[in-house]
């Protein structure tokens, strides 16, 4: 576990990513899959709220954030040998805590703190987790 969260932190944080993500399950008609979703478009996936916060907590264009994101990320990310993509590949999803823990760690290193850092944490989570890993490193990882 890294100590960028306490654990209480990561509880309420957990909560929000499966709050949001009801949030945007609510736009799927029954039997449809992550990513053929009604409210967006395939083309610019990225889910209206999560876009917000990313852009007010970065102060950049969504996609240009998680483009420079996905290229610090690289290792967990977008290596096909990393255990979140081992995880994904194996059971369709990836462990909504590690991947908090994880992100939060590269939002630190990339400057990020505060208040500031549990939105992006949350916001990054949430979409990745709500297109799919493997999604999310194909369309960023470059």
């Amino acid at each position: 576990m890294s100590d960028i969260f306490t654990t209480e932190e990561l509880s309420a944080l957990s909560a929000q990513v499966d709050e949001q993500l009801r949030e945007l399950g609510k736009g799927y008609e029954p039997g449809m899959r992550k990513g053929e979703t009604q409210l967006f478009s395939m083309e610019d996936d990225l889910p209206p709220k999560q876009r917000k916060d990313i852009e007010d907590n970065s102060k950049k264009e969504a996609h240009s954030f998680l483009q420079e994101f996905a290229d610090k990320a690289k290792e967990i990310l977008c290596n096909a040998e990393s255990d979140l993509r081992k995880d994904y590949e194996l059971l369709g999803e990836v462990n909504k805590v590690t991947l908090l823990e994880r992100l939060a760690v590269l939002l630190t290193v990339m400057g990020f703190s505060g208040i500031g850092l549990q939105i992006l944490t949350v916001a990054v989570t949430v979409y990745i987790i709500h297109v799919g890993l493997k999604p999310f490193a194909d369309k960023y990882c470059k």
